[in-house]
């Protein structure tokens, strides 16, 4: 699909004609909301403080080994799975600090993991930790947006550029390139989605 993308016009040239994806697409299909408070990565965390040093006050996870961290704002998806995994499960009697820590980390893997991907696929930025904070206020954000933002901005560096490795969340580019194969039925024998 990289091939196919316009960057010139965001848009890619299907068979069917020029297609896009807009956020009314990400609503509707992914649920993703496209209006409210904007999500913006460049924050820093607060004086005196490193982005390893809020992970661990938000969710207790302490990075164990120096390849679970990449520079000073990413972490390993697989140690925050790894620590997960050795938690007792939540249930009932559950503490609500507990249950917030343990959201905190999963929701960092959705992001790292299907929403903001990135190259290496391995890593996710801690700079999500700012909209973390307070998980009430979560659903204020446009994440549909930031999702599709992102999506145009990894399209537009892998067809510009000489970046092989593609990101961003796939799913927007799997519904078009369905799209574009019942279009035109026969054209492709089979397609694998990974």
């Amino acid at each position: 699909m990289v091939e196919r993308w316009r960057p010139e016009t965001h848009t890619f040239d299907l068979r069917t004609g020029e297609v896009t994806i807009i956020l009314q697409d990400v609503e509707v299909l992914f649920g993703l909301r496209v209006d409210g408070e904007p999500v913006y990565s460049r924050y820093e965390p607060p004086p005196s403080r490193t982005w390893v040093s809020e992970l661990t006050r938000l969710t207790h996870f302490m990075p164990g080994a120096a390849t679970h961290i990449w520079g000073q704002s990413r972490v390993q998806i697989s140690a925050l799975c790894t620590y997960l995994l050795a938690e007792p499960p939540i249930d009932d009697g559950t503490p609500q600090d507990v249950i917030d820590r343990h959201t905190r980390l999963y929701l960092l893997i959705i992001f790292g993991g299907i929403l903001f991907p990135n190259t290496s696929g391995a890593y996710v930025s801690l700079r999500y930790l700012i909209f973390l904070e307070h998980l009430d206020r979560l659903g204020d954000y446009s994440w549909g947006g930031a999702v599709l933002a992102y999506r145009y901005r990894c399209l537009c560096r892998e067809s510009i550029g000489h970046i092989s490795d593609v990101c961003g969340f796939f799913a927007l580019l799997q519904i078009l390139l369905q799209f574009d194969m019942l279009s035109h039925p026969g054209i492709v024998d089979h397609v694998t989605f990974v």
